[in-house]
């Protein structure tokens, strides 16, 4: 690069320097030699991109030249741009950013753009101040951008990396007042969060590690992001499994949680999201048409903690439950437990050749026990959960109990009652009746009518309404066997 011979004599001009800069970029085979020679510029000798054109005259200072020189010979030795910088904008922030976190992504500012369009359409449901998590933080972008854009927001970040809490509490002190509304933890992921927060939380949000152990990540990438920021195990699963099922429990009934994931990933995330008894499981496409984020809500009328262990340890010990449940209180028994499932029979009078419904967390759940074409899995994609029976060949021959090679299997629209199918694996879920009798719809009432007393009781009332539309899927052709809830006309 051409030198000044002192900083008085003026000699290299703006159009000279940034020839020269762009050349030695493309020397290097930078992927992006004229945005990173305007950038550096506009970095070293502070004139704004915009004036660029109307500044190519303007005389370079030794200084000027000197550190162009330094940045641009770290540019061209592969180091991200972001890094050679110094800093870069994320929405409305300029965030200083090193290799200490990861650089923020455009991908991650409609992330968060979504969740914030979110917690604005909600505000004034909020009877409290709203409180945010977001985990994994990095840079503080994400925390940040929330505490900046929704007023009164109260926002704890956190992350595992001392080195990268350092670099958001630096961005944190150029935030302004709503920097007092932040809070910065570290730890490992909730183990990082105040214990007074669990089940209060507005939103849970995160852009976590998700990329696999095998991937191989472009170099720019690879040799100078954190990989601790990068990989989520051998499927790069691990850390969306963990926030998404502690993440629940964290959450307020109504709370949202928003997690970033690989676009490979986003159709197992939602399936997930709805085994972990989620409400409106949402995957949202970016601007490049790539499944980027997924959204879901905890359910407003979850049944309480408490009484989900109740049941929990009432099927694992193999005995009845009853709970309110779609329609009508239905009588549980784990579906694996043919003795529980046999006494289930018994407590309605029910006889033993008459199959009753099989209720599962999911789709991942049916594939163990039934065969799935596309069609089927079509059908569970657009009205599961809810009332929809799939009538389909079970995998492991006859049933123990009615001695039939068929079962008919849903998921339920609870999300408390998937989330403790999940937990404890497909039970059956017949209405909770003698034989022929009507269904009594408090569930405490429904109970003392069996002829075998139930193990644990959920306390509720149904809402009673239509039952499941029942459709065979045995055959060459889907056939509607029962019109319910889901309006599927005649045949498929």
């Amino acid at each position: 690069m051409a030198k000044l011979e002192d900083s008085s004599e003026h000699s290299l001009t703006l159009a000279q320097l940034h020839d020269e800069v762009l050349e030695r970029l493309r020397a290097a085979s930078v992927d992006d030699p004229e945005i990173s020679a305007v950038r550096i510029l506009e970095e070293t000798t502070g004139i704004n991109i915009g004036k660029f054109p109307a500044e190519e005259g303007h005389l370079i200072t030794q200084r000027m030249a000197v550190r162009t020189d330094a940045l641009t010979a770290r540019r061209a030795n592969g180091e991200p741009l972001q890094y050679v910088i110094g800093r870069w904008d994320f929405r409305y922030l300029d965030l200083a950013v090193d290799k200490r976190a990861l650089i923020p992504r455009p991908e991650t500012e409609e992330v968060v753009g979504r969740a914030i369009e979110m917690l604005a359409s909600e505000a004034k449901n909020f009877e409290e101040t709203p409180l945010i998590a977001d985990l994994g933080t990095g840079t503080g972008a994400i925390a940040l951008s929330i505490a900046q854009e929704v007023l009164d927001s109260q926002v704890h970040a956190t992350d595992i990396s001392e080195e990268a809490l350092a670099l958001a509490r630096s961005n944190l002190a150029g935030l302004g007042r709503a920097a007092a509304r932040v809070q910065l933890h570290a730890g490992d992921w909730f183990k990082a969060l105040p214990e007074r927060l669990k089940g209060q939380l507005h939103m849970l949000i995160s852009n976590p590690p998700y990329v696999s152990s095998d991937y191989e990540l472009p170099a720019v990438i690879a040799d100078w992001e954190p990989t601790t920021a990068l990989f989520g195990g051998g499927d790069g699963f691990r850390h969306l499994d963990l926030l998404t099922r502690e993440g629940r429990q964290w959450l307020r009934p109504g709370g949202r949680i928003v997690l970033e994931c690989g676009s490979d990933q986003a159709t197992r995330l939602q399936n997930l999201l709805t085994a972990r008894g989620y409400g409106e499981v949402e995957t949202n496409i970016d601007m490049s048409g790539n499944q980027r984020f997924v959204t879901a809500r905890r359910p407003l009328d979850d049944v309480e903690e408490s009484h989900l262990a109740g049941a929990l340890g009432a099927l694992e010990s193999g005995s009845l439950v009853v709970a309110p449940t779609d329609t009508l209180p239905g009588l549980l028994a784990k579906y694996d437990n043919t003795l529980a499932v046999e006494t289930s029979y018994r407590a309605k009078a029910r006889p033993s050749d008459q199959p009753v419904p099989v209720l599962v967390s999911g789709i991942e759940q049916a594939e163990q026990l039934i065969q799935i074409n596309d069609e089927v899995r079509k059908l569970a994609a657009e009205h599961w959960p809810g009332a929809l029976t799939v009538v389909a060949q079970r995998l492991s021959g006859v049933d123990p109990v009615t001695g039939g090679n068929t079962v008919g299997v849903r998921c339920p629209e609870p999300g408390w009652l998937r989330l403790l199918i999940d937990d404890v694996g497909p039970v059956t879920g017949s209405s909770a009746n003698l034989h022929g009798v009507e269904t009594q719809l408090v569930a405490e009432d429904a109970a003392a009518t069996l002829a075998v007393k139930a193990g644990y009781v959920i306390p509720g009332v149904s809402k009673q309404g239509l039952a499941s539309t029942v459709v065979d899927t045995t055959g060459k052709s889907l056939v509607v066997i029962r019109q319910g809830a889901v309006d599927l006309g005649q045949g498929q």
